[in-house]
């Protein structure tokens, strides 16, 4: 094992990992594939206005709003997030400038975690850059940035605190992952965490004044990064779309199985992959620590069980209908069930701690290392095949969802300047059309007035009266403020379904609504067969087997 400890070959280790897993951007660029669920179609919750990052700090009232024409500033992202400054490059760029820098400290976090305080002397390096790798190359939820990532890095930066050293370093980690994450994806488990601990060392007389002072400057920067947010809940009070969120869950046996699920498998914001290997592996040598009687080890690793399922059990009771109801009544607007965001910290905490059991267990050493190898190596190739691996081979491929020369060719049969004039966006996520320049009526919103909601309603009310499903998702949920059509739903990520099967649509959204949010075109994936009846004139028809998109061109008159 000398040679794999020598830091020469640690840091070309390293250097490869990251080159391997981030090699299709480097390879194949704008060719290859960036996950659209909850990220590429929401671009204009990120502030991408053609191409680029163009939501300011500060609200300003001459900053143009791009999706929600009439609301007010404090509603356009101007929040201050640190991968503002990686989206300023442009997007493509900024995108995987900001999952570099971003994996880059969440692999730095676990790997110092782990050799200082949790493993410290029973792993070589050689394995704890293995494990750290293999916890940062799960596929993460892009805009969440640290929110999961840099636990880690988080926990490393409290425990410098509880211990009293590193205080200056530990103090800019706590900054920085509160202006690098999400406080209401992942922010208030952390916090109920930190003074959880705190009320606990209080209670045991280990007062300690560097961990509440932690504490204390991680909730100040939250609001600080997110103050638009926390400056409408409680100054100016304006009602937002969360607050007439109703959502629907299951009933008894349907809860029961979204705990099965949630505990076997992992969800979809924050997967943890440890269904093939991790969830096996563990149980096997949990079974063997009780074989052994080993009691230090039992007691860890049956907590770590208990925390994994009480989660799972949360998960399944907030969706339980009856205490759905309640908390709908109370119209918090926060997710509960986003608990699940802590699974992936915690299985990689189990997974370390079995192998780590593992290693001191074997007094063959070199047996050792390869039952680890065996492990570690087959975990990573599960993460890159969710990750890297779709990022070569998945379609839609960026390049092709986000059409540019498709939108370009448009824009110069168009009369006017397209920042002029919203347009309309049927079939199509709107952020697309964002991204190429173009302000749009509507776009995935998690946090707008209400106002706008029932202004929004008038226009697709027509369309969503003929399908109960798509009237359902809207009013109970309203973050898709699409254009409906009810043959079209929601299918807009499969651009080949809705050309396949659907050649024709009758459009019922009330065009005079739209006309008075100063709506000049609306692009429609599929033609509009009463065009002429309700007021608009096919100006445009761009299709091509290069364009990922069908598009028909509809000017009002």
């Amino acid at each position: 094992m000398k040679f794999f400890e020598a830091k020469w070959f640690l840091i070309l280790l390293i250097l490869i990992l990251f080159l391997l897993y981030f090699s299709p951007y480097l390879i194949k660029g704008k060719n290859s594939y960036i996950l659209i669920h909850d990220n590429l179609n929401q671009l204009n919750m990120q502030g991408i206005f053609d191409g680029k990052m163009s939501a300011q700090f500060f609200p300003n009232e001459n900053v143009k709003e791009y999706t929600l024409p009439g609301t007010e500033p404090i509603f356009h992202l101007a929040h201050i997030k640190f991968d503002k400054i990686f989206l300023k490059f442009g997007y493509f760029r900024g995108f995987i400038l900001n999952e570099f820098f971003y994996r880059l400290l969440g692999f730095l976090g676990l790997l110092f975690l782990l050799k200082i305080y949790l493993l410290k002397k029973q792993f070589p390096d050689f394995f704890l850059i293995l494990f750290s790798f293999a916890f940062i190359s799960l596929p993460f939820w892009p805009q969440g940035n640290l929110s999961i990532a840099g636990i880690p890095l988080l926990i490393l930066a409290f425990l410098n605190l509880y211990f009293k050293k590193y205080f200056i370093l530990s103090f800019l980690i706590i900054i920085l992952y509160a202006f690098y994450s999400n406080i209401f994806f992942v922010g208030f488990f952390l916090e109920f965490i930190i003074f959880s601990s705190f009320i606990y060392l209080l209670l045991k007389k280990e007062f300690n004044t560097y961990l509440l002072l932690g504490g204390i400057i991680l909730f100040l920067c939250y609001i600080l990064s997110h103050y638009p947010i926390f400056l409408n809940e409680f100054i100016y009070k304006i009602p937002t779309n969360r607050h007439s969120q109703f959502l629907t869950g299951y009933g008894v046996i349907d809860s029961i199985k979204a705990m099965i699920f949630h505990f076997i498998y992992s969800q979809k914001l924050s997967h943890s992959l440890h269904t093939y290997l991790i969830f096996p592996s563990t149980i096997l040598i949990t079974a063997l620590i009780i074989y052994n009687k080993d009691k230090k080890w039992m007691k860890i690793i049956s907590l770590l069980w208990v925390v994994l399922l009480m989660s799972s059990i949360f998960y399944g009771l907030f969706y339980f209908q009856p205490l759905l109801n309640i908390y709908n009544k109370i119209g918090f607007g926060f997710r509960f069930d986003r608990i699940y965001v802590l699974n992936p910290i915690l299985w990689y905490t189990l997974f370390g701690l079995s192998l780590s059991y593992l290693f001191i267990s074997f007094k063959n050493k070199r047996l050792a290392h390869f039952f680890i190898l065996l492990l570690i190596i087959p975990q990573i190739g599960i993460n890159f095949s969710r990750s890297t691996l779709k990022a070569y081979n998945e379609h839609p491929t960026f390049k092709e969802f986000m059409s540019e020369k498709q939108f370009d060719e448009i824009e110069q049969k168009l009369d006017g300047y397209k920042e002029d004039f919203q347009i309309g966006c049927i079939g199509f996520f709107p952020s697309v059309a964002n991204y190429n320049g173009f302000k749009t009526i509507g776009s995935f919103s998690a946090y707008y007035p209400v106002e706008f909601k029932e202004k929004f309603y008038k226009i697709i009310k027509p369309e969503l009266g003929q399908n109960q499903y798509l009237k359902d998702y809207f009013i109970n949920k309203g973050s898709a403020l699409f254009l409906f059509d009810d043959k079209i739903e929601k299918h807009y990520y499969d651009q080949e379904y809705i050309q396949q099967n659907i050649s024709k649509i009758t459009c019922d959204l009330d065009i005079e609504e739209l006309k008075k949010i100063n709506v000049k075109y609306l692009f429609s994936t599929t033609r509009i067969q009463n065009a002429s009846e309700i007021g608009l004139e096919e100006i445009i028809i761009s299709e091509s087997l290069e364009y990922y998109y069908r598009l028909f061109i509809y000017k009002m008159y």
